[in-house]
C-alpha cells in the first residue's frame, strides 16, 4: 500500500488577510485557512448570495493586525460563541442564539488565536478561541 501525499500549501493564504483590501471568498476558498496579520482595516466577505453547505475556512491570526479584520456575511446570518483564557471579562463575539452580520478579529488578537466557520446551507456558524481580552467582536 502506497503513500499518498496532499498538497497542504494550497490551503493555506497567507496573503488575502494581510492588507487593507477587500477579500470576496467563493466557493474555491472552502477548506482554506487564512493566516491573519498586518494591514489596516480589512473586510472579508463570505459568499452570501450562494450559501453552499459544507463550506468552511479558518482564520489564524499569526501576528497582532494594525487594524480590525471584519469577517462579514452580508446579513445576519451567523452565529457562534468565542471562548477565552478563564480570567477573561470580554466574550463579545458570543451571539447569545442571536444571528450577526459579522465578526470582528481585533486589532489586539495576538498570534495562535483562531476562528472557525462553518455553513450549513443557510447560515453560518463560527467558533473563536483567544488567549487575551477583546480578540474578537
Amino acid at each position: 500500500m502506497g503513500r499518498v501525499f496532499f498538497n497542504t500549501r494550497e490551503n493555506i493564504d497567507t496573503t488575502s488577510i494581510t492588507g487593507t483590501d477587500t477579500y470576496v471568498m467563493t466557493e474555491s476558498d472552502s477548506g482554506k485557512t487564512f493566516l491573519v496579520s498586518g494591514g489596516a482595516q480589512t473586510v472579508t466577505l463570505l459568499p452570501a448570495a450562494d450559501l453552499v453547505e459544507g463550506w468552511r475556512c479558518r482564520f489564524i491570526t499569526t501576528a497582532s493586525p494594525s487594524g480590525d479584520k471584519v469577517i462579514g456575511a452580508g446579513s445576519a446570518i451567523m452565529s457562534g460563541t468565542h471562548v477565552a483564557t478563564p480570567t477573561e471579562s470580554d466574550n463579545g463575539a458570543g451571539t447569545d442564539g442571536t444571528a450577526v452580520a459579522s465578526v470582528t478579529i481585533e486589532a489586539a488578537s495576538q498570534a495562535g488565536n483562531w476562528m472557525e466557520i462553518v455553513c450549513d446551507g443557510s447560515a453560518y456558524y463560527f467558533f473563536a478561541a483567544a488567549s487575551q481580552d477583546a480578540a474578537f467582536s
